[in-house]
């Protein structure tokens, strides 16, 4: 009787034995199984899809409708679009999975660019369209029921400020200035970020000629920050004048916007040394109603020394149309090549509103604006 159970027992054994090797086996076999490829490549366009606003278009609607070609996804994946419009106050940045789209906000008068590109449920993403231009000239109109809305600030017409012109001794810039990456930064654009609202410390040398962003106003202060924002990079790659890249991260902020009383004069900041005779400490680069970039060299680009980007500002009209007037109808310089200067202490224009947006370089590469030891001296 006792050789029974003993029996029972062994098969038990052989059994869990048998089992545990088929688990084995099989976990085996699903290891050496194939892995499948994940989807690696990005939706296309078809050539030339942006549609409207069409390039160069002037509008008379502050709540114009962007329309594109739909995209194609190799692969058949879902796929959503980012939409960005830049313009002379904000940045609007859209994701939608329609090629159409209708701001929900009034956009303001002025100069805009906007672009779009395409991302599938991978996240695969296209390259940025080459950005389409655009110019919003609308007036308010008043229906009964009547609303009353505030208008849209807007810049002055007329001036008694008087500037001039220096040699710039080097090539000109080889884009149209108004499609040029590193001149018009409405292009690249600039996204809300989160970080510290007041002057950062970091270690490191400094300096001691570097531009004080102080010098904006008169008397010199610090007035305070609203926003941090980052800069978009740029991808000189893309089409044939580039394309925005995604936001630069290093340094973590890149544009500020300073506090200001509208219609407050603003000066550049302020430099001791000369770039020519007579005191000039800055180029004028780029200027169009409401921003300006400045350089602190005497060369036509942003490469070689401090740079300076001002936005949401009315600049001076006397300043803006001396500038025009050495630039092409396509944009390019007027040989032989001089730009207006400015020096200490010279107002440039006034406050849009009641915040202007303010950008920083360095030899081209974008500065935190909030450094004390660097651009905020003894605050």
């Amino acid at each position: 009787m006792k050789t029974l159970p003993r029996l029972i027992a062994l098969f038990g054994l052989v059994f869990s034995l048998g089992v545990g090797f088929s688990v084995l086996l099989m976990l085996s076999v699903q290891a050496k199984a194939p892995i499948t490829s994940l989807d690696a490549s990005p939706p296309i366009f078809p050539d030339n899809p942006l549609l409207a606003p069409a390039q160069g278009a002037i509008l008379a609607d502050f709540r114009p409708g962007f329309d594109w070609a739909d995209g194609v996804d190799p692969e058949g994946s879902p796929i959503s679009y980012t939409l960005v419009i830049t313009g002379p106050v904000e940045t609007l940045v859209v994701t939608t999975t329609d090629s159409h789209f209708i701001p929900t906000t009034y956009l303001a008068n002025g100069f805009f660019s906007w672009t779009v590109r395409t991302v599938d449920a991978a996240g695969n993403a296209s390259a940025y369209q080459p950005p389409f231009t655009f110019t919003i000239q609308a007036t308010w109109q008043g229906y009964l029921p009547i609303v009353m809305k505030a208008p849209p600030p807007v810049c002055p017409i007329t001036s008694e400020a008087v500037y001039s012109l220096i040699p710039v001794d080097n090539p000109p810039a080889d884009h149209p200035d108004y499609l040029h990456g590193d001149l018009n930064l409405s292009l690249r654009g600039y996204n809300l970020t989160t970080g510290a609202t007041g002057l950062v410390d970091y270690s490191g040398s400094t300096d001691s000629g570097a531009p004080q962003l102080a010098g904006l106003f008169e008397p010199n202060k610090f007035p305070g920050i609203n926003a941090v924002y980052r800069v978009n990079s740029w991808n000189w790659a893309c089409g044939a004048h580039g394309c925005p890249d995604p936001a630069i991260t290093n340094p973590p902020v890149t544009l500020i916007s300073l506090r200001i009383t509208p219609g407050e004069p603003i000066y550049i900041p302020e430099r001791s040394a000369d770039i020519y005779g007579g005191g000039y400490k800055a180029l004028v680069l780029y200027a169009e109603e409401q921003r300006i970039t400045l350089g602190y060299v005497r060369q036509d680009t942003v490469a070689n020394g401090y740079a300076v980007h001002l936005e949401n500002i009315c600049v001076d009209p006397n300043l803006l149309a001396l500038y025009q007037s050495r630039v092409k109808a396509d944009g390019m310089r007027i040989t032989p090549i001089a730009l207006p200067a400015l020096r200490n202490n010279q107002a440039l224009g006034t406050a849009l509103s009641d915040e202007i947006g303010v950008a920083i370089r360095d030899r081209g590469a974008f500065m935190d604006p909030r450094s004390r030891k660097d651009w905020w001296k003894g605050y």
